[in-house]
């Protein structure tokens, strides 16, 4: 399985990495510090992923942009991957806005934890 991590800070890619890898080690994966550059990759099938673990405040393009810009693309649904905002944000107003999504799987609070990814469990 692949999965991305979409997350401005290199640190928090970092640790999220080094969790994943101590967790599941079947993983694949790969992070990206600029959304853009993900939502490009993702267009253009490079190496396209099972999962996505998005954060909601970047700068460029934050993680509702992503979203706004991946469902209106040419990409067939079926090869949209499952996508999770992964944010530290409090606000209910983005935990509601994740739920409303239909690109968005769920919503899961900072620091992961493996309670928070039943997905990945086999």
């Amino acid at each position: 399985m692949k999965i991305w991590l979409i997350d401005d800070d290199n640190i928090t890619n970092m640790l999220n990495r080094y969790f994943l890898e101590e967790h599941y080690p079947m993983l694949e994966i790969r992070s990206f510090i600029y959304a853009a550059k993900a939502l490009e990759e993702l267009q253009n099938r490079v190496d396209s992923p099972d999962f996505i673990l998005l954060d909601i405040n970047m700068p460029g393009m934050n993680g509702w942009e992503f979203l706004e810009t991946l469902q209106h693309s040419e990409l067939l649904p079926s090869a949209i991957p499952e996508i999770y905002m992964l944010s530290s944000s409090l606000d209910p107003e983005d935990q509601a806005k994740a739920r409303n999504s239909v690109l968005v799987k769920g919503f899961i609070s900072k620091p992961l934890e493996v309670e928070k990814l039943p997905f990945l469990n086999p």
